[in-house]
C-alpha cells in the first residue's frame, strides 16, 4: 500500500471511531497535504511516453507518479490544449497523483516568422493558460531556420521580446537545444551566439545534455562558461554515434555535471527518454539513476 493511501485510509478509520465514540471530528489529526506529494527534484517530459498517453492518459500519468516523478512537462502546447485537455485540467489530474505541472514545450506554430500583434497575443494566451495551471516555464523546443548572422541576431532579439511578454505574465521563457545549435553560422556557434545575445533576466536555456554531447559539445565546459544560464536541464543520455540510451548507460558524464549543479544555478531537472520498447521501464531506470545524486533527492 502506498504511503499516501495508508494515510487516507487511516484518517477514514479514525473518523469512523470518532463517530462511534461520539467524539468531535475536530479531534481528527490534520493530514499534511505535502505528505501526498512526490518529494524530489526529478521531473519528466511527457513526450517520453507520448504513445502511451494517447492510449490511456490518466493511467500513464499514474504510472509516472508511481515511479516517483515529482513533476511533468507537457509538449506541443499551442496556447489552447494539450492532447485535448486544458492545462488546468491536466494540473488537477496531476495534483491528485502527487505531481505538479512544471512547464511546457510550445507548439511549432507559436513562434512564427510573423512578429505582428497576433503572435504576441498567442504568447500572452500561452502564458495565461500556463500560469493558471501552476506552470512556471514556457520553452521553445526547436531552432528556427538560421542561415546567416542576421538570422541569429533577429532570433536573439525575438527571444528577448518573447521573454519580456512571458515575464510580465510571471512565466519564464527558455530555449531547448538539440544538435543543430552546435553548428556554426558565419563563424558563430549558434548556441553560443544565442546565449551571449539574449538577456539572462528574460531567457534561460534548457540544456539537453545528450543531444549536446551527440553534437560534439563539452557539456561541462558550457556550464563553467555560462553560469546561471542553464537553470533547467533535460536529462538525456547518448552513446556517441549510437543514439539515445537510458541514463547512466551512455557517455554523458553526470558525475561531473552534478558537481557543478549549484555553481551553474540549476533549478529544475527533467528526464526525457527517447528510446526503448517499454518506456515506463526505461523511465524507472532513469529516475532511479538520478536519485543517487543528492541534488535530485532534496526538495
Amino acid at each position: 500500500m502506498k504511503r499516501r493511501d495508508f494515510i487516507g485510509k487511516g484518517a477514514s478509520l479514525f473518523a469512523s471511531c470518532c463517530l462511534l465514540q461520539k467524539l468531535p471530528l475536530s479531534a481528527m489529526p490534520v493530514v499534511n497535504e505535502s505528505m501526498k506529494k512526490n518529494r524530489n527534484r526529478v521531473g519528466i517530459q511527457l513526450y517520453s511516453v507520448k504513445d502511451d498517453l494517447a492510449k490511456d492518459f490518466t493511467g500513464s500519468l499514474q504510472k509516472l507518479s508511481d515511479i516517483g516523478f515529482s513533476s511533468v512537462e507537457t509538449y506541443g502546447f499551442d496556447g489552447n490544449q494539450f492532447l485535448g485537455k486544458r492545462l488546468k485540467e491536466v494540473s488537477s489530474i496531476l495534483d491528485g497523483m502527487g505531481m505538479t505541472l512544471s512547464g511546457t514545450h510550445t507548439g511549432s506554430a507559436i513562434l512564427s516568422a510573423d512578429t505582428g500583434a497576433k503572435e504576441w497575443d498567442s504568447w500572452k494566451k500561452c502564458c495565461d493558460e500556463l500560469k493558471a495551471a501552476g506552470g512556471k516555464r514556457a520553452i521553445q523546443s526547436w531552432l528556427p531556420a538560421t542561415k546567416t548572422t542576421d538570422d541569429l541576431k533577429r532570433l536573439a532579439d525575438h527571444y528577448n521580446r518573447v521573454g519580456e511578454v512571458c515575464k510580465k505574465s510571471g512565466i519564464k521563457f527558455g530555449h531547448h537545444n538539440h544538435s543543430a545549435e552546435m553548428k556554426t553560422v558565419e563563424g558563430n556557434v549558434i548556441f553560443d551566439y544565442l546565449i551571449q545575445n539574449t538577456d539572462p533576466s528574460l531567457v534561460f536555456f534548457q540544456f539537453d545534455l545528450g543531444h549536446a554531447l551527440e553534437a560534439g559539445a563539452d557539456c561541462v565546459a558550457y556550464l563553467k562558461k555560462y553560469p546561471g544560464r542553464f537553470t533547467c536541464w533535460h536529462a538525456t543520455d547518448h552513446k556517441i554515434n549510437s543514439g539515445s540510451r537510458e541514463l547512466g548507460k551512455g557517455d554523458v558524464d553526470f558525475d561531473a555535471l552534478f558537481a557543478l549543479a549549484k555553481q551553474s544555478g540549476l533549478e529544475e531537472l527533467v528526464v526525457e527518454q527517447e528510446s526503448g520498447d517499454d518506456r515506463f521501464a526505461c523511465c524507472k531506470v532513469d529516475f532511479d539513476f538520478l536519485r543517487k545524486y543528492p541534488w535530485a533527492r532534496i526538495k
